[in-house]
């Protein structure tokens, strides 16, 4: 479940769409805690193999997008 989550997770950042903490968290019925883990992988995977990208948040909104540096 882990690996499918953090891939559902990845596409819908890479696939350029924006992802909210509240809502993935809730149709995944996960605790935000797990989220948080989860985006820290997709970020060690993005150091290591697209460094040009970084996963940008908006904190007062939770949401969570894919940005190009």
């Amino acid at each position: 479940m882990k690996i499918e989550l953090v891939l559902l997770l990845y596409d819908e950042l890479i696939g350029g769409k924006t992802v909210s903490r509240t809502q993935f968290c809730a149709e995944h019925a996960i605790v935000e805690r797990t989220f948080y883990r989860y985006l820290r992988e997709i970020t060690f995977f993005l150091r290591a193999h697209k460094p040009s990208y970084i996963v940008d948040v908006s904190e007062r909104e939770g949401i969570y997008c894919l940005k190009k540096v």
